[in-house]
């Protein structure tokens, strides 16, 4: 079979380019082929297609080969080039070799073209493959950066973001109804939980976050987000959107896959400058064996299906292998971070689900969310109604570097009848349970802590008390957290910034079992 080769002939002698043309033929290569001889047209050759090989005449009435090399360098093309020449002696060979030419043949000497051709051709690959590996070793250098970039702040920034939801919340719950100082608490939580998301979003970009998830009805979700949705998308362009008829129970982080959604959206905007429609749609699907190593999904069974359409201007095929790439973006400098798709994959991965995509030029962009349905057990958990966060009069053991964490638990506690011990690390608070286990129902264990961390301390406490209850809290990444040691079953989990009414749920929950 020929092999396919797209060659950019810069010649002045059509019948010089034939007959190399005909060469090339006789050994085996289906040729594509253009001929220029201007500066002008072989810069409009290479803006309009790629090409797998030049082959240029050293010297031409109105172009020549250094020039040819000069213009290829200017626009930082990586493409074999050969010389060609009749006269061309030993000492210009050298000199054009210098200047970046790959080879240099005369045209009495043909008999060398293709094996020059093919080493060339083989170089170049090399070459390619190299620049790949490469730019895949600085990504995943940039996604370390930014993966130990945000560990490092998420632990001190989400202590910051507890005492302010807390005080806040604190603040709303004392205030009548109708006291117009009502509603500035609540925007500082909203602001406050925007950050939250901002954290979670920079941790879910390096699959770092600890997901905080619970049944939930992805129907509900997307109805919920709706309005951001169109806020996000503009006038120009129409949002429509088509629920399943039946419930969609799945096991998620709300704020991670609402994450997800604006993302989508928020690429099929940039792809629609001119508007057009964007079309969400849920439904059930049944995923067998085959389906499930195509998607690829971890096991068969029941999924719920996202799917996000927009009419917008499409992706090539090359576009579509780089979407979920960290920092690959299509948007001019200054417009796109290049994160986006690349938070939706590590989010929906974490799921245990799958996001694939699939476009052509000219005719929009369809990305299909498979997400794992929850057994009917969790669904009827969901539809219970919603606790309220509980009083209780049992005493809580708080064991928390950070003073300002500390003092918004321990009022947060007190304000609903709890008594509170405090720890300010992990050695201090086995000495103190040591001391109080007689009182003590329950301990609040951050898990990174000075001296002892959580789970050190947590084993010594159940050396002095083989029942005692504990929840473990932390605002450090899933990847730090795993280092100090695997959480037992059996023990709760929650993560800053903390929301008191989660947390007076979770430790309710806890105590009563």
């Amino acid at each position: 079979m020929a092999k396919k080769l797209s060659i950019l002939f810069i010649e002045d002698s059509e019948d010089d380019a034939l007959l190399l043309v005909h060469r090339l033929k006789r050994g085996g290569y289906d040729i594509e082929m253009l001929r220029v001889e201007t500066a002008d047209s072989m810069t409009k050759a290479l803006k309009e297609q790629s090409w797998d090989l030049i082959i240029c005449d050293y010297s031409m009435p109105h172009f020549s080969a250094p020039a040819a090399i000069n213009t290829l360098k200017k626009m930082d093309l990586d493409i074999p080039f050969i010389v060609m020449s009749g006269v061309m002696g030993e000492e210009t060979a050298v000199e054009m070799m210098r200047a970046g030419a790959h080879d240099y043949i005369r045209k009495d000497n043909t008999v060398r073209l293709i094996p020059a051709i093919e080493r060339e051709l083989h170089e170049a690959g090399v070459r390619k493959e190299r620049t790949r590996l490469s730019e895949q070793l600085q990504h995943a250098q940039r996604m370390e950066s930014i993966g130990t970039l945000t560990g490092g702040i998420a632990h001190d920034f989400n202590n910051i973001l507890t005492a302010l939801i807390g005080y806040a919340t604190l603040l709303k719950m004392k205030l009548r109804e109708d006291d117009p100082l009502k509603k500035f608490a609540e925007q500082i939580l909203f602001t406050s939980e925007r950050a939250a998301n901002l954290t979670r979003s920079l941790l879910a970009f390096s699959r770092k976050q600890v997901l905080a998830p619970k049944p939930a009805n992805i129907n509900e979700i997307i109805g919920s987000v709706q309005k951001l949705l169109t806020r996000i998308i503009g006038e120009d362009i129409e949002l429509k959107v088509v629920l399943s008829d039946c419930d969609l129970i799945a096991l998620v982080d709300i704020g991670q896959i609402e994450q997800v959604l604006i993302n989508l959206c928020t690429n099929a905007r940039d792809a629609m400058p001119e508007g057009g429609m964007l079309l969400i749609e849920t439904s059930l699907v049944f995923v067998d064996e085959i389906c499930r190593e195509t998607y690829p999904l971890e096991k068969a069974g029941q999924y719920a299906l996202i799917t996000v359409t927009d009419t917008g201007t499409g992706m090539d095929g090359n576009t579509q292998k780089r979407i979920f790439e960290p920092f690959f973006t299509t948007k001019e400098t200054g417009k796109g971070t290049g994160l986006g798709m690349a938070i939706a994959y590590g989010v929906i991965k974490q799921h245990n689900g799958s996001i694939n995509v699939y476009s052509e030029p000219g005719k929009g962009t369809t990305f299909r969310i498979y997400l794992p349905i929850r057994e009917s057990s969790e669904e009827e958990e969901l539809r219970k109604p919603h606790q309220q966060a509980a009083r209780g009069s049992e005493t809580l053991l708080v064991a928390e570097d950070d003073s300002d964490v500390r003092t918004i638990i321990r009022s947060v506690l007190e304000d609903f009848g709890y008594g509170v011990i405090e720890a300010d690390n992990g050695e201090d608070a086995v000495r103190i349970f040591a001391k109080n286990r007689d009182r003590i129902n329950l301990a609040l264990l951050d898990l990174i802590m000075p001296k002892k961390n959580g789970t050190e301390a947590y084993r010594e406490l159940k050396m002095l008390d083989p029942n005692i209850k504990a929840i473990f809290m932390s605002g450090y990444t899933e990847d730090i957290i795993r280092q100090k040691g695997p959480i037992e079953n059996g023990i709760e989990f929650i993560n800053k910034p903390l929301i008191p009414e989660e947390l007076l749920r979770k430790i309710r929950n806890m105590l009563d079992r």
